[in-house]
């Protein structure tokens, strides 16, 4: 047990931390469990930039933005954690995985939601900072929500965690200025944004690079800053919508006085949206059913329940039973026809 949770088993292992599939059994409700990472608990840069994502999150109530339910500490450990929606539809990086390119009119609606979503962040003077595929969650309902806070930057708290120069951010996605370690403001997540929709429409990012793993990252940040925008139709990845093309590509304008605010942006991509169609697809398997994974790992030392306590089997997490009563009806529906026919 963590809190009121019960922990299943871990989905998903980070750079900061690790999430577990959990279950709060007084709502009977699934969530999903996130932890700071043990070999980070001695370092307080890292367990505070954990912590700002449970207070940013805390901060910001919209439906497109991941919901945070409580947050507490494991044990002795003095462990960190906070409990949050559980986004059963997977993400669209892994989207893109299992289905390539999506369709314009599908990116649109990604791009709308997820536009509005980080405008209501903006207006709280929160600045995500790696706005990305695998931070645009999807929910059982086909809702999207930006998740991942973790390197969110407040223009009115926590000023000194990130030093001047210094660059945080996912390479593929970073804003020009980001690149530079200026300072930021939520034009870097338009930018990054506009990063995002070109990957849903072509299947890579906007820049690609060869070499070792320093060199491509050096070439693409470089790219970010000079090179010229690159255009979704000229990717060979399938048909492109026009207006979308151009929205995409104004976010990723070089200037970032140029390019479109959140609230612009949402309601244009909604309009293509809205022309075009398509509906947000979900992963074929939701995260629920997904096969066991490696063994949870140890909440740390002074912990109150051993690692082993927290694994459970696939069989043991929750399912609906509707289907199994459906199937047994029927059945009895059918031997009732028989007999009222044998009687009559």
């Amino acid at each position: 047990m963590v809190g009121r949770y019960r922990v299943l088993r871990s989905i998903g292992v980070g750079a900061m931390g690790e999430v577990f599939l959990a279950v709060d059994d007084s709502l009977n409700r699934r969530a999903a469990l996130k932890l700071l990472g043990v070999k980070h608990l001695g370092n307080e840069t890292v367990r505070e930039r954990f912590l700002r994502e449970a207070r940013a999150l805390a901060r910001l109530s919209h439906p497109n933005l991941i919901t945070i339910y409580e947050s507490g500490h494991v044990g002795q450990s003095n462990r960190p954690y906070f409990a949050m929606e559980l986004l059963e539809g997977g993400d669209t990086e892994k989207l893109l995985l299992e289905r390539g390119p999506l369709p314009s009119g599908t990116v649109a609606m990604i791009g709308a939601q997820a536009a509005a979503g980080l405008g209501e962040a903006a207006r709280a003077q929160i600045i995500h900072r790696d706005v990305k595929p695998a931070n645009l969650g999807v929910s059982a309902h086909g809702v999207l929500k930006v998740t991942d806070f973790s390197l969110a930057k407040s223009h009115t708290i926590d000023r000194n965690l990130t030093a001047k120069g210094f660059v945080v951010g996912t390479a593929d996605y970073i804003a020009p200025e980001q690149a530079r370690g200026e300072p930021l403001d939520e034009r870097a997540d338009v930018y990054a944004l506009g990063c995002t929709l070109y990957h849903l429409l072509t299947g890579r990012p906007p820049y690609r690079a060869t070499g070792t793993d320093v060199q491509r990252y050096v070439e693409v940040m470089q790219a970010h800053v000079s090179a010229p925008v690159p255009d979704p139709r000229q990717a060979g990845a399938g048909a492109v919508d026009d207006e979308l093309a151009q929205l995409v590509m104004s976010c990723m304008d070089k200037d970032r006085e140029r390019r479109p605010t959140f609230e612009e942006l949402a309601p244009k991509l909604l309009r293509v949206h809205k022309r075009l169609g398509g509906a947000l697809p979900r992963l074929t398997r939701p995260i629920f059913t997904l096969p066991t994974g490696h063994a949870a790992s140890s909440l740390g030392a002074g912990a109150t329940q051993d690692a082993e306590a927290l694994g459970v089997k696939d069989e043991d997490v929750p399912r609906r039973r509707w289907p199994s009563v459906l199937a047994i009806l029927v059945v009895l529906s059918a031997v009732g026809g028989v007999l009222y026919a044998l009687m009559h």
